[in-house]
């Protein structure tokens, strides 16, 4: 019994280190267009990975990669946005693997007074949210909490807003995986509760 407990306790740390190695760190940025109203946005096609790339990010995706926003119109009021389970608001797929970004929900804030760094003439919306990025294809990525924010801007007599900054991030949040000192420690704890037991047994 006591031989069964120190295997099981080996395999949960083991398995705790596999899923840790498996999350998502890291973030990108990109630029692309859309278009917003006071109270719906609209991403148009041709959005592309631009700018900073670190983590895991970096291992696949490079610049000019494209990225697919969530199609047709996505209604917002300003402040928090609770949203639908399961809506990916984008993915990107470059050499083998396909990162997707489920949100969860966001805060908008649509600003056309000249405000928060909106120029003057201009209107622009800025949005923040949390979600979960998933990683498939070359490697299966446990889902990992994640954040995103963007600024769009509409220029005056411009057709279309342009993303002024985008960006995604990743951060795995498990608990510790415990360090070789720290499994040491742990392993002399569980053999002098062995020698305990085997002299309790002997009494």
């Amino acid at each position: 019994m006591l031989k069964r407990l120190v295997v099981l306790t080996a395999l949960a740390v083991s398995s705790a280190a596999v899923a840790h190695a498996d999350s998502i760190s890291g973030f990108f940025s990109a630029t692309g267009t859309d278009s917003f109203t006071s109270s719906t946005l609209s991403f148009a096609p041709g959005s592309v990975v631009a700018g900073a790339i670190g983590g895991t990010f970096a291992t696949y995706l490079t610049d000019g990669n494209p990225i697919t926003f969530a199609s047709g119109t996505i209604p917002y009021v300003q402040g928090n946005n609770p949203v639908p389970p399961n809506i990916q608001l984008f993915s990107t797929t470059e050499a083998g693997e396909t990162f997707g970004f489920t949100v969860s929900n966001f805060n908008a804030d649509f600003i056309n007074n000249g405000t928060e760094g909106c120029l003057a003439g201009n209107t622009c919306l800025t949005i923040t949210g949390m979600g979960v990025f998933t990683g498939t294809g070359t490697v299966a990525y446990s889902p990992t909490p994640a954040e995103f924010q963007f600024t769009s801007q509409y220029v005056a007599g411009q057709p279309l807003a342009t993303l002024t900054s985008f960006s995604a991030s990743a951060s795995a949040t498990p608990g510790p995986v415990p360090e070789p000192a720290s499994l040491a420690l742990f392993g002399t704890g569980l053999v002098g509760l062995v020698g305990v037991a085997r002299r309790k047994l002997r009494a």
